[in-house]
């Protein structure tokens, strides 16, 4: 896609919107995953996903031709960006693996055995006709008590490891964009998020 013609398609949009107090809004509908995993834990906290804070405007943002990053009228999200997000890979995640997932507060009586933290540092329709997400995600879990054998008490109670070991990730993942204006940076978006959930559902494999 030509980065001149998304530009246009973005700033009609734009002047369109002027009168109608906001423009359309778009949402972000992620597409269905065939991954299936053995989750390590058998529930999972999602924390609220940090977003650069371009991407966390309901603006829907775009880099120009300059790169500088535009975030005019072009259309709104439908809701709140973090919490789209954050709500996106949660259902994901519940879908892809085997482990009850939410998204905090988590509203479940038990607390959760393991914890995901994604931080993105880059959340852009890019000037290379691709819409990008980097950062990094964090996972694990806390080391189980002791395990005591109360047969013999004088022996040394065993020590388990954590179900969920500790992780550091990096991802960068790039979704060309297919046809021209929002709509394409949503859907866009969308797959991409859908790829980090893959990543992410992975890494809950022990």
């Amino acid at each position: 896609m030509k980065i001149r013609a998304i530009s246009s398609i973005l700033m009609i949009a734009a002047l369109s919107a002027c009168g109608d107090g906001g423009g359309p809004r778009y949402l972000v509908e992620s597409p269905p995953s065939a991954l299936s995993v053995r989750s390590a834990v058998d529930t999972l906290l999602v924390r609220t996903v940090s977003l650069p804070v371009y991407a966390a405007d309901e603006e829907i943002a775009f880099q120009d031709e300059s790169g500088v990053i535009q975030t005019t009228n072009l259309g709104l999200w439908a809701d709140d960006p973090e919490r789209a997000t954050t709500l996106t890979i949660t259902r994901h995640l519940n879908a892809m693996s085997s482990a009850k997932v939410a998204s905090e507060p988590w509203p479940l009586p038990q607390p959760p055995e393991g914890v995901a933290d994604v931080r993105i540092e880059n959340f852009i329709a890019t000037n290379a006709g691709t819409f990008r997400i980097s950062g990094q995600y964090f996972m694990g879990s806390e080391q189980p008590q002791p395990e005591i054998n109360f047969e013999n008490p004088d022996e040394q109670p065993r020590q388990l490891p954590a179900p969920l070991p500790d992780r550091v990730k990096i991802f960068d993942i790039s979704v060309s964009l297919v046809g021209e204006g929002p709509a394409a940076i949503a859907a866009a978006q969308a797959a991409a998020l859908t790829e980090l959930s893959e990543q992410m559902a992975r890494d809950l494999v022990r």
